[in-house]
Order: C-alpha cells, then sequence, then structure tokens
C-alpha cells in the first residue's frame, strides 16, 4: 500500500515538473514581448520593486534602495531547459539590468540558480558567487567581494588537488567569517544576495542522488547540515523563488496595483484639501502618527 502511494507521488512530481516545461516553453516569447512593451513604461521596474512581496521587501535595506531605483529590467530564464521535453525546469538565471547610476560599473549583472538534490533527499537551489564593480560604496560593506574572494580560492584548491577542508585554513575564508559574525544579518544589504551559495553539492552528486529513486533518498536518515558560516545570505533562495515565480511573473499585477493605490491616494488628498480648508487644524495628526518611526524604503527616481 506505501510503495502504491510512494509511486503516484513520484508520477504526480513528474507530471508537475514536465507541465513547468512546457509552461515556460510556452510563456517565454510572451515574457520577452511583455519586456519590449516596459521599456516604454518610465520606472516600470524600480515601481514593481517598490511593490515586492515580503520574501523580497524585507531583505531591501534603505540604503539599497537609491540603486534599485535605477532598475530597468528583470529577466528570469530557465536556462537548462532545452525544449518543451527535456531539460531541468527548476534551474534558473535571475538577469538584472541597470541605467548607468553611481553606485556600479554594470549594466547587467546576471546569477545563476542550479536545481540540486543530495543523497538524503534534499532539494533546492545553490548558486556562486556574482562580482559587482562598485563605483563608490560597496553597498555590502564588503561582504560581496569576500566571499567571490573564498570562492576563487575554493577553486584554486581545487585545482591544486589539495583537500577541500582546507578552506577553513585560509585567510579568505577566516577573514570572511569574521566579517560575517559582526554584521547583523537584518541588516545585510540586498545585494548581498549575488553572493549566495547554499548547500555545497556538485553536479556529479546531484546527479548521482537523482539516479536513485525518490523513495531511497528520502529513506536515508539524516538532513543537510546548515549553511556553512562563510554563506552571507542565508535567505538566498527564498529569495531567489520569490523572485522568479512571485516577482517576475507578476510584475504588471504588482505595477497596475501601485499606480492605483497612487491614484486613490491623489483623489483622498484633493479630498482632505477641500476638508483642510474648512478645519485647519491638525488635519494630518492621524497621518502623522500612523507613519511614525518606519524606514521610508519608498523607490526614488534614479537620475
Amino acid at each position: 500500500m506505501y510503495d502504491t502511494l510512494a509511486r503516484i507521488e513520484e508520477q504526480l512530481a513528474a507530471i508537475e515538473l514536465d507541465y513547468l516545461r512546457k509552461t515556460y516553453i510556452a510563456t517565454r516569447p510572451r515574457f520577452l514581448d511583455r519586456a519590449t512593451a516596459t521599456q516604454a513604461i518610465p520606472h516600470f521596474w524600480s515601481t514593481v520593486i517598490d511593490e515586492a512581496p515580503a520574501e523580497i521587501d524585507q531583505r531591501i535595506q534603505p540604503r539599497d534602495v537609491p540603486a534599485l531605483s535605477c532598475l530597468t529590467a528583470i529577466d528570469v530564464e530557465r536556462f537548462e531547459v532545452e525544449d518543451a521535453d527535456n531539460g531541468e525546469p527548476r534551474s534558473i538565471k535571475l538577469t538584472l539590468t541597470f541605467k548607468p547610476n553611481e553606485w556600479f560599473h554594470d549594466h547587467k549583472i546576471e546569477k545563476k540558480f542550479y536545481w540540486r538534490m543530495s543523497h538524503n533527499g534534499w532539494s533546492g537551489l545553490v548558486s556562486e558567487p556574482v562580482n559587482v564593480r562598485w563605483k563608490t560604496r560597496d553597498l555590502t560593506d564588503g561582504l560581496l567581494d569576500l566571499a567571490v574572494n573564498l570562492w576563487k580560492k575554493e577553486l584554486e584548491l581545487e585545482t591544486s588537488a589539495r583537500r577541500s577542508g582546507d578552506i577553513e585554513c585560509t585567510e579568505e575564508y577566516q577573514t570572511l567569517v569574521e566579517c560575517i559574525q559582526r554584521t547583523p544579518q537584518d541588516a545585510i544589504s540586498f545585494f548581498a544576495f549575488l553572493g549566495f551559495r547554499g548547500h555545497r553539492i556538485s553536479a556529479e552528486e546531484s546527479l548521482a542522488a537523482m539516479a536513485e529513486s525518490p523513495r531511497q533518498a528520502k529513506s536515508l536518515a539524516g538532513e543537510l547540515p546548515p549553511l556553512p558560516d562563510s554563506e552571507i545570505y542565508l535567505h538566498g533562495e527564498e529569495v531567489a523563488v520569490a523572485l522568479s515565480e512571485d516577482l517576475y511573473p507578476g510584475a504588471t499585477h504588482y505595477f497596475t496595483t501601485s499606480k492605483e493605490r497612487d491614484a486613490r491616494v491623489s483623489d483622498d488628498e484633493l479630498i482632505s484639501d477641500s476638508n483642510d480648508s474648512d478645519n485647519p487644524e491638525g488635519s494630518n495628526a492621524l497621518d502623522n502618527e500612523e507613519h511614525e518611526g518606519r524606514p521610508n524604503k519608498k523607490m526614488k527616481i534614479c537620475s
């Protein structure tokens, strides 16, 4: 009986994967059409980011807002999909496009997330750190550069055939971990998201795990250990999923929601101004009380 249920679950999972792959192939041209159309709409993506769901919004620091207001495009590509019947649709590539700005030289920033599975049944996204060429202030206060340096050191050790455990003895590892320990998690810049790596599961390990049946993998005891001490962005997978499965497909909804609310606020202000002429004292007391103490993360217009 339990084996039957397990087989049904496997079949349902395969159907969902096939559906995701076919949906991507079918909708990709329309999203590209949308990308072209939104180029003619001023501040489209900065407005969308301003309406971002909580998984994204709560990770944006006030100091990130001016740079994010320079966003001109977001793209999500399921880059391992070959066609409607082949390829891994859960791996994604995020591309952030910016107009020229005072914070970094990069016009486009790309980050790939690879779907991986471990032998004990865990599955999720892993990535590699992406460098940003800062002009003035590093919005991550050095965390991103240190994460990139450590990753390069790991590649160097792999090339020299030294043990992976040697990495914890390196200056790059110790400097990064010390910096992480000095930085409160709730103060980490959204741009540190570009340094997210996740669990260290290689493509080879993942392929070997996928060769086992899902029931085999799930029957193995234990779970993956916590993310390494050198992980600079603990919520990286959560943010990547929110961007690719919520914000990106729902961008038009978020944009129109913002514009409709702005129109309502404008109407309310007209009514309020009319009332103020009759009762000028204390008309804004409630508004001031309501917004007191809230950090202002409203997107500014990128100059």
